[in-house]
């Protein structure tokens, strides 16, 4: 009966950590307080925060488009390195960066707002590409 209640154990934990692996040039979902893996390049990708959420809600029609901004962790090979990527893009609101020999571009930022209710920390999933550069 133990060796059951280990696995058991372990498979829990498996499945709460939502962890998951990814290839480099291909797009990955990557949902806040959850991690991606790259195990051939030793590169774990995770969401650290949603700073701000700005955008123009889908059902109102506004002046400027807004923006969102989200806080990553990237750890390559040990070292932690923490940057910012926003969902508007261009000089002032970069929508990609390139560290430690990686390209890193948001896509898309989920869901995306409605006027009618807030979005939940926990709601939040980034559309990342990464490339070696």
């Amino acid at each position: 009966m133990q060796p059951y209640f280990s696995f058991l154990a372990f498979r829990t934990v498996a499945k709460t950590t939502g962890d998951s692996s990814f290839n480099l040039n291909d797009t990955l979902k990557l949902a806040i307080d959850k991690s991606a893996i790259n195990n051939d390049n030793q590169l774990t990708i995770s969401i650290d925060s949603v700073l701000s959420d700005s955008r123009c809600p889908s059902d109102v029609v506004c002046v400027w488009e807004g923006n969102a901004e989200v806080r990553f962790l990237l750890n390559n090979d040990g070292k932690k390195l923490k940057f910012i990527l926003n969902s508007h893009g261009g000089d002032n609101y970069p929508s990609d960066t390139t560290i430690s020999g990686y390209y890193i571009k948001m896509v898309e930022l989920h869901p995306y707002p409605v006027s009618t209710s807030k979005i939940a920390n926990s709601e939040y999933v980034a559309d990342l590409l990464i490339k070696k550069e």
